[in-house]
């Protein structure tokens, strides 16, 4: 009696081994069922076989990538004009007289279009990096979704316990 139910453990563990499931961490990382991170290319290739969910996640890596280039940009441009704000009310290069370096008469306007430019681009950014995180979420809720309810990776293979008045039976199907 032992020796069937330790087959049966060992199938049951097996085919829990072969099942896919991610787990999606924070900043994009889709890690598998081992806790080991899985490149994006990795991940396209387990989503090649349902277009919609593929479909969604190269959305969300375009939108990562956006958000990433308007967040960096805007502080770019923050920084940039906070440079050159602090420069040109510093000293002027040129010595008057005998080497002495007067302080330039300029009027100093930091909070020039730079600063507005970065501050939109900041502000754009925060939705888009949302956005990308709830998407590719989705598409691991939805990719976990579907392999344990479709279990397609066997060919719905499903096994049955029998029981009638001669006894107690296990069915496996292959389908």
């Amino acid at each position: 009696m032992i020796k069937p139910l330790f087959f049966l453990l060992v199938f049951f563990c097996s085919l829990q081994s072969h099942s896919q499931k991610l787990v999606y961490k924070s900043n994009g990382t889709i890690l598998d069922s081992e806790s080991q991170k899985i490149s994006p290319n990795q991940v396209r290739e387990l989503l090649k076989d349902n277009e919609k969910l593929l479909s969604d996640y190269n959305d969300g890596r375009s939108k990562k990538t956006l958000g990433n280039i308007l967040l960096i940009g805007g502080l770019g441009f923050l920084t940039a004009d906070l440079v050159q704000g602090v420069t040109a009310s510093g000293i002027s290069a040129t010595p008057i007289g005998g080497g002495q370096y007067a302080l330039k008469d300029e009027k100093n306007n930091y909070p020039s279009l730079l600063t507005y430019i970065g501050i939109a681009s900041i502000v754009a950014a925060i939705p888009i990096k949302i956005g990308f995180s709830k998407k590719i979420k989705n598409v691991v809720n939805e990719h976990n979704n579907q392999n344990a309810t479709t279990g397609d990776q066997f060919n719905n293979q499903k096994l049955d316990l029998i029981t009638n008045s001669n006894g107690v039976g296990l069915r496996f199907t292959l389908n």
